[in-house]
């Protein structure tokens, strides 16, 4: 159906706007909320895991009782014990970023919208669209604007966090008597004294329950945000999504509940146990501490080789081929940081200098429109040559080609099994069912869903295609075929390529030759990827792998 009216067309326009015109002041704030994170991060993490849970456990104590005390203390040692420590800090230091940039926005807001009728009717269908729009949707000018990484995940967890915060200290703020108030202002008290002396204090009970469901709709968000590389317990739940990894999915999930019942429960014993706002001032050292750890964090990030490096998650040889590479790079004295999200994502992120590498650029077919889209992108070198998509079934079905689907188009089910939509070979599957002309439908999910389809297809052993690539372990698990594809829609061989930020080369000359150095034959490749998908620590197996591998090793190094 056509369009009438295109608002996505000026929201859009309004967006690359401040994309271009606005991107020093993006900068500034970006550079502000790494600092930020990252020394609550360095703070958190660099003490030690009994420290912070004595800590949680007496706050749980004095604010929520001993019941709470007793759950804090054994919930988070449970979170130590399953091994998400780190992460859980990382996802503390995030939420503790976002809640309180949110509540400084969200507060003196409500306290507008209160004292002034025209501003609370241009609030309230704000907090309105903020509260209904899909929170998915709020990562996408935050990855724009920001790139990938920590800081636009915050970016998305403050819009979509604030809206409580600022109705309920409104609320607040009309709920406090009027006779309380005129009999301030008969005293001679200013307005100043009536909001600070009178409103806020009586409000604050009222306020304390939007910091509640701040702090939570902040963690609910802050997962979420794992899709753009935010780091913590979002990246753990989305790993064990997009590898069907149960474990490691009921883990982590069960530590991001931990996590929220925790700061529930300690939240709502504020808001139940009358606060005063002169013990805000304790707040002062906290302050002062966490700006130390963003001053050392600075630096140590100042100081060190830091690398980051984009990885599509799920991708089996983008997964391998990335810790290989941190894992040569780290034993060679760099700081790598792994940064999942998707292929637009990673390619606009190093269009803007902010990442460093991607490892997993199909060419010439499949990323070929993705990577003209982005001009200040360079190639450094050919990973592996040998690469082909199409579309792919069992063996045992009696299908060669893609031109012979329409007559078996009942037992297909007239389904083509695809993964995520914006891929590269979603693309094309879409481009050869019009050349084609298949009276098929590509069912579009993700590539873990599409594998476990294609796994219980085949232990049922019926009819079935997919849309597949090569390399991919699941050639080596199962007996596969690709159909023959005549009209050449899907091209012919494909090579996987190492691409970065356009000065990358200029920063970091031996680096770049590292990666032009970078390739894998057949017998390398199959290997990898064999020994990565049975692996439940992949930093672990590609280590081990690595050192198993001396000699391809020292030759992308340059050594003898």
């Amino acid at each position: 159906m056509n369009k009438i009216i295109n608002i996505g067309q000026y929201v859009e326009t309004a967006v690359n706007w401040l994309t271009d015109n606005a991107k020093p002041f993006f900068d500034i704030i970006k550079h502000i909320g790494n600092a930020s994170i990252l020394g609550i991060e360095w703070l958190l993490t660099n003490t030690p895991f009994y420290i912070i849970i004595l800590l949680f456990t007496l706050l749980a104590w004095w604010k929520s009782g001993k019941g709470t005390a007793l759950m804090t203390a054994g919930g988070l040692t449970l979170i130590f014990l399953m091994g998400f420590w780190k992460e859980t800090m990382e996802t503390l230091a995030l939420i503790f970023v976002a809640t309180l940039t949110a509540l400084l926005l969200s507060v003196p807001l409500g306290i507008w919208a209160a004292k002034n009728k025209l501003a609370a009717r241009v609030i309230r269908p704000m907090l309105d669209l903020m509260q209904t729009m899909p929170a998915f949707v709020y990562l996408i000018p935050a990855v724009l604007f920001f790139s990938i990484g920590k800081v636009p995940g915050a970016f998305a967890t403050i819009i979509f966090a604030m809206p409580p915060a600022v109705r309920l200290t409104t609320l607040g703020i009309d709920s406090v008597p009027k006779d309380i108030v005129e009999a301030a202002r008969a005293f001679g008290a200013t307005n100043r004294q009536i909001l600070f002396k009178v409103e806020l204090p009586l409000a604050m009970q009222t306020i304390l329950a939007g910091v509640n469901q701040t702090i939570l709709l902040s963690l609910s968000m802050v997962v979420i945000a794992g899709m753009i590389a935010a780091g913590g317990l979002g990246e753990k739940v989305l790993e064990g999504i997009n590898n069907l990894d149960i474990g490691l999915g009921f883990e982590s999930g069960l530590s991001v509940v931990i996590l929220a019942i925790i700061l529930d429960r300690i939240t709502q014993g504020f808001v139940k146990k009358k606060s005063k706002m002169k013990h805000l001032r304790y707040l002062i050292p906290v302050f002062l501490t966490v700006i130390a750890g963003m001053l050392i964090s600075c630096k140590q990030l100042k100081s060190s080789k830091y690398i980051t490096i984009g990885m599509v998650d799920g991708w089996a040889e983008d997964v391998a081929m990335t810790h290989v590479a941190k894992a040569i790079l780290d034993e060679e004295g760099y700081h790598v940081i792994i940064q999942k999200a998707s292929t637009d994502m990673i390619l606009a992120s190093m269009n803007n200098e902010d990442t460093d590498l991607f490892m997993g650029v199909w060419l010439p077919y499949t990323h070929a429109s993705k990577v003209n889209r982005f001009p200040h992108l360079k190639v450094l070198g050919t990973n592996y040559d040998a690469g082909r998509i199409g579309l792919v079934v069992p063996d045992y079905v009696p299908v060669n080609s893609i031109t012979e689907l329409n007559r078996y188009k009942d037992r297909f089910n007239k389904r083509i099994i695809g993964i995520e939509r914006g891929a590269g070979i979603t693309s094309a599957t879409d481009k050869a069912i019009r050349n084609y002309q298949l009276n098929y439908r590509q069912v579009n999910s993700s590539t873990i869903a599409m594998i476990t389809e294609l796994q219980n297809a085949i232990r049922q052993k019926q009819w079935i295609v997919v849309t597949g690539w090569q390399p991919h372990w699941m050639f080596g698990k199962m007996k596969l075929k690709f159909l023959e594809d005549p009209r050449r829609t899907f091209g012919d061989a494909e090579q996987i390529k190492t691409y970065s930020r356009k000065s990358f080369t200029k920063d970091h000359p031996e680096l770049a030759k590292f990666f032009s150095n970078m390739h894998y034959t057949d017998a390398d490749m199959t290997d990898l990827l064999t020994k990565m998908e049975y692996s439940k620590d992949k930093e672990k197996t590609a280590k081990q792998w690595v050192q198993t591998h001396p000699t391809l090793v020292n030759s992308w190094l340059n050594k003898k």
